[in-house]
């Protein structure tokens, strides 16, 4: 294993580029480990896809599938960057002609144009930690810890704004019946895309996760009280679920209807629509990312250290193909914050607390890493052009891109 980490990094060092955009990550991620699954053949699985089209709420779809119907750049190539007023933990996210959005910590949102030009800014007075989300009108919904829910136009006028108790720190998805779930502290909201409130729901602590929404209407999230909720679309509790640990991982819906996410207990879950356990898998670390559902039976999921890493399970019952790991460390707080996204190819990519943004092989196998100059927290979007954006701690937004 540690002969193939070293020829990792010499590859990765032989093709350092002058401006160190390109790095090798400083304890070296090198191969893939093969898990106790590894010699048996994944089950296909038949997949839903989401109408293709940018990127425009968190994880891509209302099931937070992290699938992406575009090919990723398959070089470290930065096209441009566009340094925001904060930390960005929030995924940047693309309107329907190309704009791009991104919030950061000191509560500003920015447009900008598909070339990284500022078209406008606009202060939320709250740091930001939800992915915007934009409609197809071009309506802009973003949330802030100024406590309160915002819709702009595509010019960065205000169209409503809604006061929540809590801070509203989770992205907005929409449903199938037009209608925006959000969460502020212990509340989860329906609300018209008119700001008009529907119905709110109270969870037994902070919700941290953004809500994920099936077919038939059902809302999904978890919550710092350790359960997961299944909220009907008339806003009553279906079920709830208890684990041992907050579930700050927001939840993603299979395309068999299996609800999945992880916990702050150190495993993952996977739940039928009614709220049975299906299965479950303890991975030594906190799993605070959603995971991601590969098209051929594949979940990628990231986990805190002490050995924080990316993990290959098989969707069916948990059993791990492979994993491969980032920065060796000797505290829980160190790890893979960002959700793994799959493009079209199968290729993954995702950010860690290592400062570094990784692309991997479907096997597993490293393609490049880019350096930032803090963690990368932030989800990731590809959009239609194959343009890869990920925002930093280092207040920036990067474009990658193959050119």
């Amino acid at each position: 294993m540690w002969l193939g980490a070293g020829a990792a990094m010499l590859v990765l060092w032989l093709g350092r580029r002058d401006d160190a955009t390109v790095a090798p990550a400083r304890s070296a991620p090198g191969a893939p480990v093969a898990g106790e699954a590894a010699e048996r053949e994944l089950t296909p699985v038949a997949v839903v896809e989401e109408p293709a089209g940018p990127p425009r709420m968190y994880r891509g779809d209302r099931r937070h599938t992290g699938r992406s119907p575009f090919v990723g750049p398959s070089a470290a190539t930065v096209v441009w960057s566009y340094e925001a007023a904060g930390r960005i933990t929030a995924q940047p996210v693309v309107g329907p002609s190309g704009e791009v959005y991104v919030a950061d910590h000191a509560g500003s949102l920015h447009a900008l144009t598909p070339y990284g030009r500022r078209r406008w800014v606009r202060e939320l007075g709250g740091p930001i930690y939800s992915t915007p989300l934009v409609d197809e009108r071009g309506h802009v919904y973003v949330g802030s810890d100024a406590r309160h829910f915002s819709s702009f136009t595509t010019e960065g006028e205000l169209r409503w704004r809604i006061p929540t108790e809590g801070d509203a720190d989770t992205g907005a998805t929409l449903s199938p019946e037009g209608l925006l779930h959000f969460a502020a502290g212990r509340e989860l909201f329906a609300v018209a895309t008119d700001g008009t409130i529907r119905w709110r729901f109270r969870a037994g602590g902070k919700i941290f996760t953004t809500p994920a929404v099936a077919d038939d209407g059902t809302v999904y999230v978890g919550a710092q009280d350790d359960h997961l909720y299944a909220i009907a679309k008339d806003g009553t509790e279906r079920w709830s679920y208890r684990t041992n640990g907050d579930n700050d991982s927001s939840p993603v819906i299979g395309d068999d209807g299996t609800v999945y996410f992880g916990s702050d207990d150190r495993h993952v879950y996977a739940l039928s629509p009614e709220g049975q356990l299906r299965w479950s898998k303890e991975l030594g670390g906190m799993v605070r990312a959603p995971v991601a559902l590969g098209r051929d039976g594949s979940l990628y999921v990231g986990v805190f250290g002490p050995r924080p890493r990316v993990v290959c399970l098989d969707q069916r019952d948990g059993a791990e193909r492979w994993h491969f790991a980032v920065t060796i460390a000797d505290t829980s707080e160190i790890g893979v914050a960002s959700g793994v996204l799959v493009d079209r190819d199968g290729n993954l990519y995702f950010g860690a607390h290592d400062d570094y943004l990784y692309a991997l092989t479907p096997d597993g196998e490293l393609r490049w890493a880019f350096e930032a100059r803090a963690d990368v927290d932030a989800p990731l979007a590809l959009a239609p052009d194959g343009t890869l954006y990920a925002g930093s701690d280092d207040k920036h937004l990067y474009a990658l891109r193959t050119e």
